[in-house]
């Protein structure tokens, strides 16, 4: 899959943006700030329904403008598929309008996932130095592109924990928790094996990928810590024992008014030569990192979603060294299409990629 053409309406910079692109995708170059992240964001919104960014809708819409509308013609991998067109409109009173090929989509869960997409950006650096909440979102992000089942059982498990969390403090009626923590336990056993599994599988990626990025130089590891620790050996085991925790935390929680344990406390640990990441490794390091993260995430859609991806690069390897940088480019080449946003493009690209010069919301095609 990729995408073949793109319309902005009252988005960002954009009050009326129109443009096609080749199968390779486009080198968007031009000084900061001038809107080469917009496009990126807008093409992030059409595949996921989310910015890049963890940008409201509100902040999305140009200045002086109450609605924004975002259209994108995708077309399918093999040849002879016909195109689909994705739009979302959103305005400032936060009514939303998703559609795919005219027909309303009536769910986010139905929207998320059709059109595979990874971003890299320089603030993928809060993967390594951030808080758990980048971490978790990363790895919902991920999962949820390859399994919907996951990302109803996330969708569930926030709604019951929502309704726990009300309760607290306001009520000791045992009948009412009962409803939903028995919820949360069921949805929270899914979650917390299928990102197990994940991990598992992006381990060795990971590894892999950093090592040729950093020629070597140290080991990388990921690993999933659960705040909730208990041994199991299935998901029912675990499911009954955290089902029992949160009964034994009532009072515990009603002090605090909010749920204390649970998959949404769980946390990543990065290491790099058997160290923690966040505490000993260099920012370029760290750097490289989070970019083997990114391309390891790749690898693991690619394996149960096939080819087709949409790769959206916002300055991801600008502030690494030269030679880390050339290595990052050739692990992305061929493997989907590519959008790149950069002041100046340092390194080779492939006759395929559309060159455009980006300017105070202005977009020309590179002669």
């Amino acid at each position: 899959m990729h995408l073949q053409t793109l319309s902005l309406q009252n988005f960002r910079s954009y009050i009326s943006l129109s443009i096609a692109f080749p199968p390779g995708g486009a080198l968007l170059e031009g000084l900061n700030g001038v809107g080469k992240t917009n496009i990126l964001e807008g093409i992030h919104m059409l595949c996921t329904g989310r910015s890049q960014r963890g940008a409201s809708r509100a902040e999305m819409i140009s200045h002086g403008q109450e609605a924004a509308f975002l259209e994108g013609g995708f077309c399918p991998s093999s040849p002879g598929g016909a195109m689909a067109t994705a739009s979302l409109g959103f305005s400032r009173d936060k009514k939303v309008a998703m559609k795919i090929d005219g027909e309303a989509v009536g769910s986010y869960s139905e929207w998320f996932g059709e059109r595979p997409a990874v971003s890299f950006g320089t603030d993928d650096l809060g993967l390594v130095y951030g808080a758990p909440d980048g971490r978790r979102k990363f790895l919902d992000m991920l999962i949820s592109q390859i399994d919907r089942a996951y990302l109803d059982a996330l969708s569930s498990y926030r709604r019951a924990m929502a309704c726990r969390n009300a309760l607290l403090g306001r009520t000791g009626d045992p009948v009412q928790f009962e409803i939903y923590e028995q919820a949360m336990a069921e949805s929270a056993s899914k979650i917390v094996f299928r990102r197990v599994g994940a991990i598992e599988e992006l381990r060795p990626a990971v590894s892999e990928i950093y090592g040729e990025i950093s020629n070597h130089s140290e080991p990388a590891a990921v690993e999933y810590l659960q705040k909730f620790k208990c041994d199991f050996s299935c998901a029912q085991e675990w499911q009954n024992i955290y089902l029992k925790s949160l009964v034994e935390r009532r009072p515990r929680d009603a002090e605090l008014l909010y749920t204390g344990v649970g998959p949404h406390r769980d946390d990543l640990r990065f290491l790099l030569g058997g160290r923690a990441a966040k505490a000993y490794a260099s920012q370029g390091q760290c750097r490289s990192f989070a970019l083997a993260l990114k391309l390891g995430s790749v690898r693991l859609i690619e394996r149960h979603r096939g080819g087709g991806m949409i790769f959206l690069v916002d300055d991801a390897v600008s502030e690494l060294d030269h030679e880390r940088t050339s290595r990052v480019y050739p692990l992305l080449e061929g493997r989907g299409q590519i959008f790149i946003a950069t002041p100046k493009c340092q390194f080779a690209l492939g006759g395929g990629v559309l060159r455009c010069a980006v300017e105070d919301g202005k977009v020309v095609i590179a002669g």
